[in-house]
C-alpha cells in the first residue's frame, strides 16, 4: 500500500470524539466490534481491487470504511439505502464506521459501485470471506451478536 489519500471521515466535526465518549458506552456492541477488528489489514487487502491502488482520480473512500457499512447492511438486514439512512440516524453505528457525529454517511451508490468492482474482479467470495472472518474472529474474542442476526454464509 502505498501513499494513500483516501476521503477523509471523522476530521471534520467541532465535536471530536467528546460526543462519542458521551454517548456511545464502552461496552457497547458497536464500540467493541470496532476495537477487536484490524481494519487496516482490510483497507491493504481491498485497495488493490481499485484502479492504480486508489491512487488515480479523486480520493476514494477507505475500504475499511465501506466494509463496515456492508457488515452493519448484512448484520441489521438492511438495503445500501438503508444503511446510509441508519448511519445518519444512528451515533453508535457511525462511530463504528468512522465518520464525525455531524458527517453524513457514504452515499449508497458508494456501496453499490464498492459491491460492483467487487463482482467485476471475481472478488465477491474473498469479500464474503473477510465478513465471516470478522464475525467469527470477534465471536471468538468474546463479542455477542445475538439477536441482531443468526450469522449465516454467505453473506449476499
Amino acid at each position: 500500500m502505498g501513499n494513500q489519500r483516501f476521503e477523509q471521515t471523522g476530521k471534520r466535526s467541532f465535536f471530536g470524539d467528546y460526543l462519542y465518549d458521551q454517548v456511545v458506552p464502552a461496552d457497547h456492541f458497536l464500540r467493541k466490534l470496532n476495537e477487536m477488528v484490524e481494519w487496516k489489514d482490510y483497507t491493504r487487502k481491498l485497495i488493490r481491487l481499485y484502479k492504480g491502488g486508489g491512487e488515480v482520480g479523486r480520493p476514494p473512500f477507505d475500504p475499511a470504511v465501506l466494509l463496515k457499512m456492508e457488515l452493519l447492511a448484512y448484520l441489521y438486514h438492511l438495503s445500501e439505502r438503508q444503511v446510509e439512512t441508519f448511519l445518519n440516524e444512528n451515533l453508535p453505528a457511525k462511530y463504528f464506521v468512522g465518520l464525525a457525529v455531524d458527517e453524513k454517511a457514504p452515499d449508497h451508490s458508494t456501496l453499490t459501485v464498492f459491491r460492483e468492482r467487487l463482482v467485476q474482479r471475481g472478488k465477491l467470495q474473498v469479500f464474503e470471506e473477510m465478513l465471516g472472518e470478522i464475525v467469527r474472529t470477534t465471536v471468538r474474542k468474546g463479542i455477542r451478536f445475538g439477536s441482531i442476526r443468526k450469522l449465516s454464509l454467505p453473506f449476499f
